[in-house]
């Protein structure tokens, strides 16, 4: 058989109707099929069996690289590569070797290697950083919630210092070593050991969130406590006296005393007169109110526990709320805030209120507070009334402890309404006696 020559592998035509072989020797073909597809085809015989196996196709250019492999993945083979190939499979056979088999052999290994890499990658994509875990943790467990600000700035912390690690990285050390840092900040003068506190905590929750989904195999932090960063919460006890609420009525009635705008001190006085929480007041909505039937529906989306709850009114309160109505009656919330209008009040405007008295000097016989404290106090002085304990968190919609939570679903309407009426006048008797 002649050998082939560059100039057939290029002119060479196809029959119309089959296949055309162009043999070269070692059992290699140059295949032209009918609609001129050129081709590289070895036959031989091993182990009894005949075999024909295309090699690629015809290129004059041929493939890059300088092994047989190379050629052979590439699949677009010159004469000379398509020969040396046939050559190297012919010794292979001579040596007791199928090539063809051994070749595919070498492509399985390959894809398997391959597939092993992109699963790998694939595997490796999927662990999340610290900061992506934060990022899902907060879409599909915090979306929606008021306290979603507030744990995520926490989380943002601790992502400060650990963002870009692969969460299921992340040791037990380089947490500790986050928070030890983030404790060693200054807040006005003090060490901002309590931040760190509260960062462990939700960085626990994200932990836990990551466990669930096997980004990690076991949460490494979870047996920390606040107390390993000297950042135990700190409990507030403030039980303010009546006297003492009443002092504080008087000082929001006085300009001289009190420079907050009339929506702030409104909020002010409704938060001593119900109790609720500071959000729960601020971010109220016109249509929550029914001030002819002294009714306030807040619904479930805006309670910390997610479930509505019915505050009665004193007359008091829906005396503010009407004469506010004067002012924002034409807004969406009852509390819109005099700097940024078609927006609530900011949560925090009305502490800052009662700081702010604290500093001038207005309270001089009042217990430092915050506002949350005007809310223990009406649970706690309520039964001073002749209530009964249970009542006050039933106001501030507080699930009963224990037993009572499971057989005893009585509303106690009747009781919140009164009880709510006779501390507002207590409050409005006390603050219009003289100091």
């Amino acid at each position: 058989m002649g050998k082939l020559a560059a100039v057939t592998c290029e002119s060479v035509k196809p029959y119309k109707d089959r296949e055309r072989l162009l043999g070269d020797g070692d059992g290699l073909f140059l295949r032209i099929r009918p609609q001129g597809t050129k081709t590289w085809l070895i036959e031989y015989e091993f182990g009894g069996k005949r075999k024909k196996y295309t090699i690629g196709t015809y290129s004059r250019e041929g493939a890059p690289g300088t092994s047989l492999s190379e050629w052979l993945l590439h699949g677009r083979l010159s004469l000379s590569q398509a020969r040396a190939i046939a050559g190297n499979w012919k010794d292979a056979r001579r040596a007791g070797h199928d090539p063809v088999a051994e070749w595919e052999a070498q492509l399985a290994r390959e894809r398997e290697a391959e597939a092993a890499r992109k699963l790998a990658e694939e595997a490796e994509t999927a662990r999340p950083t610290v900061r992506q875990a934060i990022d899902t943790f907060m879409a599909r467990h915090m979306a929606g919630k008021k306290s979603a600000p507030a744990i995520r700035y926490r989380l943002d912390r601790l992502a400060d210092h650990l963002g870009e690690r692969k969460i299921g990285d992340v040791t037990r050390k380089e947490v500790i070593d986050a928070l030890d840092r983030i404790a060693e900040g200054q807040r006005e003068g003090r060490t901002a050991k309590q931040l760190a506190g509260e960062v462990l905590v939700q960085a626990k929750r994200l932990w836990r969130f990551a466990e669930a989904r096997e980004w990690v195999e076991t949460s490494c932090i979870e047996k920390l406590t606040r107390k390993d960063f000297d950042a135990r919460p700190v409990k507030r006890d403030v039980i303010l006296r009546l006297d003492e609420l009443a002092a504080i009525w008087r000082a929001l009635d006085d300009p001289a005393c009190c420079k907050s705008d009339p929506v702030t001190i409104a909020a002010m006085k409704l938060l001593i007169l119900t109790g609720q929480r500071e959000r729960e007041v601020t971010d109220a909505e016109w249509t929550e109110f029914d001030l002819d039937a002294g009714l306030w529906r807040i619904p479930a989306t805006r309670t910390k526990k997610e479930r509505a709850h019915l505050v009665h009114l004193a007359p008091q309160a829906v005396a503010i709320l009407s004469e506010l109505k004067k002012i924002t009656g034409q807004a969406r919330h009852v509390f819109e805030s005099p700097l940024c209008p078609g927006q609530a009040l900011y949560g925090r405007a009305v502490n800052n209120a009662l700081a702010t008295l604290f500093a001038r000097g207005a309270l001089p016989n009042v217990t430092r507070c915050v506002v949350h404290d005007f809310r223990r106090t009406l649970i706690s002085r309520l039964p001073d009334l002749g209530f009964e304990p249970f009542i006050g968190h039933k106001i501030a919609n507080h699930v009963l402890p224990g037993v009572l939570a499971h057989y005893n679903h009585n509303g106690y309407e009747a009781q919140r309404k009164a009880a709510l009426e006779a501390w507002a006048a207590r409050i409005e008797a006390l603050a219009n006696a003289l100091p």
